[in-house]
């Protein structure tokens, strides 16, 4: 049972399977050294991890397990393990299933919490919309219409790409998808700051990445011309 809240804890961790294999050879004797050998970590690294899991769980690992200290969240992720798909086949962001589970849990049932965003209904619009698409798996049905997804059309450039007002225009043409992603972002509850600074991080990150790409395109290029 450890082992499958500790799974539904970490979901799409890219370390959830090495998370629970140091955990489950931890419960089977293993020291610390040996995990730390045997998966190319540092001892104080596995302790690291095996004490969050410990944490996760309400203790059971390297503490007594006492339920009445246990948070019910890992239960509530073991009850509901589609949570996660459901978010990502219906683009609510990796972000919306740790905020459903955190709202279930202080709400203590699905019922609850339901009903909580039915007398609150301008609060974290995808939180919710999870919360819909959970119930209406559960029981059937939706509790409230889905969220309206609006869709800002993206004027196409009248320009060629070597013309001096591109860079312009392809600025305007963005705007209005942009405000309203960061309206979007501001109903969510993140600042005003913190969505500009996002912003500028995942632009400079994708500048980089599109510059990765062309060196790599002019590398296979060159290589190609060798040969």
């Amino acid at each position: 049972m450890i082992l499958e809240k500790l799974r539904a804890c970490w979901a799409f961790s890219p370390t959830v399977h090495r998370n629970v294999a140091l955990v489950e050879g931890f419960l089977k004797g293993k020291s610390f050294a040996d995990l730390a050998q045997e998966h190319g970590l540092s001892k104080s690294r596995v302790r690291q991890i095996i004490d969050k899991a410990d944490r996760l769980v309400g203790g059971g690992i390297l503490t007594k397990a006492e339920s009445s200290k246990a948070s019910p969240r890992s239960d509530f992720m073991v009850d509901y393990p589609y949570v996660w798909n459901l978010a990502e086949m219906h683009r609510l962001g990796s972000v919306t299933p740790h905020h459903f589970f955190a709202e279930l849990e202080r709400a203590g049932s699905l019922e609850r919490l339901v009903d909580k965003m039915k007398r609150l209904p301008w609060r974290a619009p995808t939180t919710r919309e999870l919360a819909r698409l959970v119930w209406q798996k559960e029981r059937g049905e939706s509790p409230w219409p889905a969220m309206k997804r609006s869709r800002v059309a993206i004027v196409e450039p009248s320009c060629p790409v070597d013309h001096p007002d591109r860079g312009l225009q392809c600025q305007l043409a963005l705007e209005p998808a942009f405000q309203q992603l960061a309206e979007r972002a501001a109903e969510s509850g993140w600042t005003e700051d913190e969505i500009a600074y996002a912003l500028l991080e995942l632009a400079g990150s994708r500048l980089k990445s599109n510059s990765a790409n062309r060196e790599t395109e002019r590398a296979i290029d060159r290589a190609r011309a060798t040969r």
